[in-house]
């Protein structure tokens, strides 16, 4: 199951992310937990430290992660010539979620054998004036479209805050996206675009809303009518939570004043999301739209002959 969380920077998208792999951490799923915001929390939440070295995005780690992702695919001409939407196809190489794994065990953090911490990477001073984050998510999206989580797994992604998933396959490549809400109208308008544009995309089945920092009924009912869906959870203020963070101490979930919500966002998750079918449909789409871009001919040929 490849989840991931969303919503209106400071909204509680990261703690709550963290909060759920540590929930399926005590469940014994094993959980891969991806730290995809720029603004790197997730990967702190979770004990772990970010260092630059160790990013997927750091040019020599996203090319010996896509060599390894190519395998003997002759449908892609080398690791250079990954975009963000190459499928997997003969030959591939899929990432298992166990720790010899040659991806996990390079590039990621092991929390315990059965679950492990990666990031992405954020903007570094090189980078200034030359480039948008866009460009680091592609090797996130390589991983995704390559990664089998197996029936006991999860992928748990911090995204970036509002609707950015959209400029690329993101979107696409959940089975469901969880979009955290709080009754407020500038929290309730990205999560009202986030629907829409789900929509347009064809993905609203996979999206959820969490409401967050819910006060009372009101607060709901505000949710409710806002965004025209029931949310699959609430939390409220969360007080020994706050106190846990002001302490400086990893979220746990035995820090929620009632960490049923936790429950209910993995029942949804395994009841309703985004079809097999569905995905594979949407990422052919958007390679074919991929390839047709002229900087993409340009820099990488034909990428459209990389389907099966």
């Amino acid at each position: 199951m490849k989840i991931a969380f969303t919503g209106k920077g400071g909204s509680g998208k990261s703690t709550l992310a963290a909060l759920f792999v540590q929930h399926l951490r005590t469940a014994g799923h094993r959980v891969l937990a991806v730290d995809a915001d720029v603004n790197v929390h997730l990967a702190p939440l979770l004990g772990v430290t970010a260092r630059t070295e160790d990013a997927l995005s750091h040019p020599d780690n996203a090319r010996k992660v896509r060599t390894h992702l190519l395998g003997t695919n002759t449908l892609i001409a080398g690791p250079d010539h990954f975009v963000a939407t190459t499928p997997p196809g003969p030959g591939s190489r899929l990432v298992a979620l166990d720790p010899g794994d040659p991806v996990l065990a390079g590039h990621a953090t092991a929390l315990d054998e059965r679950a492990h911490v990666m990031h992405v990477g954020t903007y570094e001073p090189k980078d200034i004036g030359t480039g948008c984050y866009h460009g680091h998510l592609a090797i996130l999206e390589n991983l995704l479209s390559h990664l089998d989580p197996a029936d006991d797994g999860w992928v748990v992604c911090d995204m970036v805050a509002g609707t950015d998933a959209f400029a690329n396959s993101l979107h696409a490549q959940f089975d469901v996206i969880v979009v955290v809400a709080e009754p407020t109208p500038e929290s309730v308008s990205v999560a009202r675009r986030y629907r829409e544009l789900a929509e347009a995309a064809g993905v609203l089945d996979a999206v959820a809303i969490v409401g967050n920092k819910v006060a009372d009924r009101f607060d709901r009912e505000y949710l409710e009518r806002e965004l025209g869906a029931e949310p699959i959870a609430v939390l409220g203020a969360q007080t020994g939570l706050r106190r846990a963070r002001q302490a400086g101490t990893p979220p746990r979930p035995e820090d929620l004043d009632d960490a049923s919500a936790l429950t209910r966002i993995a029942e949804h998750a395994a009841v309703r999301s985004l079809s097999a079918v569905d995905r594979d449909d949407l990422m052919r789409t958007l390679h074919l739209r991929m390839a047709g871009k002229g900087w993409v001919r340009a820099a990488h040929g034909d990428v459209s002959t990389q389907l099966v």
